[in-house]
């Protein structure tokens, strides 16, 4: 199960984020107790864990120090520079940590680990199939799992982990499933967000938390709610959630996926030869017939409703939101068929959804679109209605509306979506992605709230909160959408109450803005809630 070593020749294919310092006095505190441990670091890295550890047992028991390490790395340089840091009696291997069998290594007092942070995309298909297969994992799982798995195994009874682990693994299903398998095992678990970026050797983009595991075998535990840890100077901002009036609105509120089925958006394998303007669309011959009309691209999103006339629009102004869809190329020489000849036959072999479809080249539409969700965004999610025949990308999230539901009901969501409450319920259930994004991902936009709306002026202010998104004014859309869906719901003091959850929504936004996890002790409460009735 050795990985291909081209897969490793990069410190990015080989998830080496090496371990600041400040991280490694934690995890080193955390697992040497007496300084007389035998202790496993399988993927070693530049040592900053087994050089804290050695001095945390040194700061025990001074040179009485006994501490002895097995340390493993697939990269020879890894392996050389940390040799010297090693006290006495200590071993050191190149191996895949995977390959390792605890029955020839013996067992040991603790675990001390940075396991590579290589995402599931990123392993060979083979391999990825074995690791799943051999560790009985679900879903789209790290590296970081398979080796965290692995690790419990050379523990002896008592023993204890501490490790660094992607800050995704707090909130994905996969990851919450690994936490819940691992306190399954042991006496007692801590997991801290690392609340600022840590200073990563290599300056990825992963964001971290910290998993500290100990009673191996002596009990179990439930996964507990995430603390903040500050990777430096205790000056991180941290949102003060708002007491009573969130919690009300949910409990009024429905969850959207009880009114929409939510999907990806179209796949195409390679949007530089499906996706075309009108000019690219016209000078390659390709006839309006062969195309349809795609949202690619939030800023072919203007306001809080899309039609077919205004995607045609923007392909005429160069915008990409042409979607080549030909139900046939039979026709040499055809200016479909020589815009589907720009993809090469390698890049056909290579490219996964090329080999799913049958023939190759013919895009599994699916439904259009009775809306879309926006899925990554800079400041707020926004659900927006779309006119029919309209499709949209895996950029975003396809919304159909499920039989019965009425068109008020479809504007309240797309209103609740806008307010100041449906944007901090953003704020807590999505996640912070690479320069402070807010990330939804499906499970998360299906359990955006969503609250009724009856009053006579829906139709009316869902027309002037599109005219305000239209014009960037995403404030007053917002005052206006709270106007409609909250103010009625949270009685004569519903603007002071509102004041409050901006409050809130503020702090989180700045603290995503600037590069800090958003989520605070009961995001997760939060989240396990939506998974219920309301």
């Amino acid at each position: 199960m050795l990985s291909p070593a081209s897969s490793r020749q990069s410190v990015k294919a080989l998830g080496a984020f090496y371990t600041p310092a400040t991280i490694a006095d934690l995890l080193a505190d955390w697992v040497v107790r007496d300084g007389t441990e035998r202790l496993l670091e399988p993927s070693v890295g530049e040592g900053a864990l087994v050089v804290a550890a050695v001095n945390r047992a040194r700061a025990l028991r001074g040179d009485n120090s006994v501490v002895r390490f097995l340390v493993c790395d697939i990269d020879p340089d890894a392996i050389e520079a940390v040799t010297p840091s090693l006290p006495p009696e200590s071993e050191v291997r190149r191996v895949d940590f995977l390959q390792l069998d605890p029955l020839r290594t013996g067992l040991f007092h603790g675990v001390i680990a940075n396991p590579p942070f290589t995402r599931n995309h990123a392993l060979p298909s083979a391999w990825r199939a074995a690791l799943r297969k051999r560790f009985n994992v679900e879903g789209a799982a790290g590296l970081w799992v398979h080796f965290l798995i692995h690790a419990k195994e050379f523990l002896a009874p008592g023993g204890r982990i501490a490790a660094v682990i992607p800050a995704s693994g707090l909130f994905s299903r996969y990851g919450r499933q690994t936490l819940e398998r691992i306190a399954s095992e042991f006496r007692h678990i801590e997991l801290h967000f690392i609340a600022n970026k840590p200073l990563w050797v290599n300056e990825p983009e992963e964001r971290g938390a910290i998993l500290l595991a100990d009673g191996y075998r002596e009990g179990s535990s439930r996964v507990p709610e995430a603390t903040r840890w500050p990777a430096g100077p205790d000056n991180v901002p941290w949102a003060k959630e708002t007491a009573g009036t969130f919690d009300h609105l949910v409990e009024s509120s429905v969850p959207l996926e009880t009114l929409a089925a939510l999907s990806i958006g179209v796949v195409t394998g390679c949007n530089k030869v499906f996706l075309l303007d009108d000019h690219e669309r016209s000078a390659s011959g390709i006839r309006l017939t062969d195309v349809r009309p795609v949202v690619g691209r939030a800023r072919h999103l203007p306001g809080l409703q899309i039609n077919t006339l205004d995607l045609e629009f923007l392909a005429a102004a160069g915008e990409k939101t042409w979607l080549l869809a030909p139900s046939c190329i039979d026709l040499r020489g055809s200016g479909t068929r020589n815009r589907l000849a720009k993809i090469s036959k390698t890049l056909r072999r290579q490219t996964v959804w090329f080999k799913k479809r049958s023939p190759w080249w013919q895009v599994q539409l699916g439904e259009p679109c009775d809306a879309v969700f926006t899925y990554m965004n800079d400041h707020s999610p926004r659900l927006i209605l779309a006119d029919s025949g309209l499709y949209c990308t895996n950029t975003m999230h396809r919304v159909r509306f499920r039989d019965g539901v009425s068109h008020d009901q479809q504007i309240s969501a797309v209103l609740t979506t806008i307010s100041t409450f449906g944007q901090l319920a953003a704020e807590r259930l999505g996640r912070s992605y690479g320069g402070g994004v807010l990330k939804l991902e499906l499970g998360e936009a299906r359990r955006m709230p969503v609250l009724a709306c009856t009053a006579n002026e829906l139709h009316e202010s869902f027309r002037r909160a599109d005219e305000a998104i239209r014009i960037g004014d995403r404030d007053a859309a917002r005052n206006i959408a709270d106007e409609i869906v909250l103010a009625t719901r949270l009685g004569k003091c519903w603007a002071d109450r509102v004041r409050e959850m901006k409050i809130e929504l503020e702090q989180r936004r700045a603290i995503r803005q600037k590069g800090y996890p958003s989520a605070n002790k009961n995001t997760q409460k939060f989240a396990r809630s939506t998974n219920q009735s309301w």
